[in-house]
């Protein structure tokens, strides 16, 4: 049976039922996981929020003086429980900020630098052939024709006599692959 306040969203003040805490927790936890989770970048956090905010709502079930909403009374105390937790830890996350950044900045110097730029390109190209040579004959075939020859997919499926979403679908495998490969240079690549 489904409790009363699962309909209406009213907590019962009375009761002290194990069961009616876990019915509100699991009818609310996804709810308010969304809304903290738009406001801490951690979904971690964002649990613990949701859960310090549940439990502090089950603790003063009998105090409550709410006489109408009480969803967005439930939604204000996790959007102020995000923002208490925001400003708590303005610092540490703006110390990982800043950090993430300096990563971003050593990674363009050493791009920028002629010597390092040069060997990173090398291991690029070693990677990058190293992959395609891995792709299996058609799938390679393709995409050379594609990146290397600069052929459009219309003159690849007729050379190869194949149909164009056959070359568009080796297109997109070859590219999947190579970003399995280059993942950890991706960001370096688009800075």
């Amino acid at each position: 049976m489904i409790p009363e306040y699962l309909y209406n969203a009213k907590l019962k003040t009375s009761s002290n039922d194990l069961d009616d805490f876990k019915a509100v927790y699991k009818f609310f936890k996804p709810k308010l996981f969304i809304i903290a989770n738009s406001y801490v970048p951690s979904k971690e956090d964002a649990e613990e929020i949701v859960h310090d905010v549940l439990i502090k709502l089950w603790e003063k079930r009998g105090k409550l003086d709410v006489k109408s909403n009480y969803v967005g009374y439930i939604y204000s105390m996790t959007r102020n429980a995000c923002l208490d937790y925001l400003r708590a830890h303005k610092n540490k996350l703006s110390k990982v900020l800043i950090s993430d950044q300096q990563e971003l900045w050593l990674n363009y110097n050493a791009l920028s630098n002629d010597a390092y730029s040069t060997i990173i390109v090398n291991e690029l190209q070693n990677l990058v052939d190293n992959a395609i040579a891995d792709l299996p004959e058609k799938c390679q075939k393709v995409f050379i024709k594609s990146r290397v020859d600069g052929l459009g997919h219309k003159e690849i499926s007729e050379e190869l006599k194949i149909s164009t979403k056959t070359v568009e679908n080796h297109i997109t495998r070859a590219l999947r692959e190579l970003r399995v490969v280059l993942k950890e240079y991706l960001p370096i690549l688009f800075f």
